[in-house]
């Protein structure tokens, strides 16, 4: 498992103790060109505009480990599943600034990645701090496509479309970017993303509501459905989340 060597040790961060449990009222100090600022987990848009700062809040504070736990299983599937990788396109959706993204390159062997995010300082941050990962990155809301950006992700004919850690607390991917991405994969293809089960969150509900619809209606087999670690809270409690592995039908 990565311990995200890549990722410098910069900026001094330390965590308020939470607020409240939801995971969107976290927040923590940093020590950024000298100033002491405070900042909220989930701004993305300021959190972006600093070089490496939300991966090094993520990922070494709270000892995220969604990226390679997530990979760890889709390698397991597709090695059983005897997937030739070098046919495979991918759509990595609320890609960020592209943790998940160095996954799916490096370690799962994908040869072309696109990305999409609603948030233009994610891409920012993907070419800044990971330059050349992505193949296309699109700014663009997934519940409310461009009409050329709808036909630009049609004609890529994803045979896998995958998310981490973009679901739920309001400032997420709503369900219906998730129909949405749904309809833009190819049948057969791959559907991979991360669910937080028995969670009270309203979208949380709805997803977990979504994705049980999927299976059961047919649309979705589902190859593999397990609990892992996210990361931990503010307050020192681990978080799991569902990591869920499909094909198309």
């Amino acid at each position: 498992m990565s311990d995200y060597d890549y990722i410098p040790k910069l900026y001094d961060v330390h965590y308020d103790a939470p607020e409240t449990d939801r995971q969107s009222d976290e927040f923590f100090w940093a020590t950024v060109g000298g100033c002491k600022q405070r900042f909220n987990i989930h701004d993305y848009a300021t959190l972006y505009r600093i070089p490496w700062l939300y991966d090094i809040a993520l990922y070494h504070n709270l000892v995220c480990r969604t990226p390679t736990e997530m990979s760890a299983a889709i390698d397991k599937v597709w090695a059983a599943a005897g997937v030739d990788r070098s046919g495979l396109r991918a759509l990595e959706l609320g890609a960020g600034s592209g943790a998940f993204g160095h996954e799916l390159r490096h370690t799962l062997r994908i040869p072309h990645l696109e990305a999409i995010d609603i948030c233009p300082e994610a891409a920012e941050a993907a070419n800044r701090d990971r330059a050349g990962l992505y193949d296309a990155y699109h700014i663009d809301d997934l519940t409310n496509l461009s009409p050329a950006a709808e036909t630009t992700l049609r004609k890529a004919k994803f045979n896998v479309v995958a998310m981490a850690s973009a679901t739920g607390w309001g400032n997420h991917i709503p369900l219906a970017g998730f129909e949405t991405s749904f309809d833009l994969l190819i049948p057969g293809g791959w559907y991979i993303f991360h669910v937080k089960p028995n969670d009270p969150d309203p979208e949380c509900i709805e997803l977990c509501a979504w994705v049980a619809d999927k299976v059961n209606n047919g649309a979705l087999k589902q190859a593999y459905r397990g609990s892992h670690f996210h990361r931990k809270s503010s307050n020192g409690s681990d978080i799991y989340y569902d990591v869920v592995v499909g094909v198309k039908q």
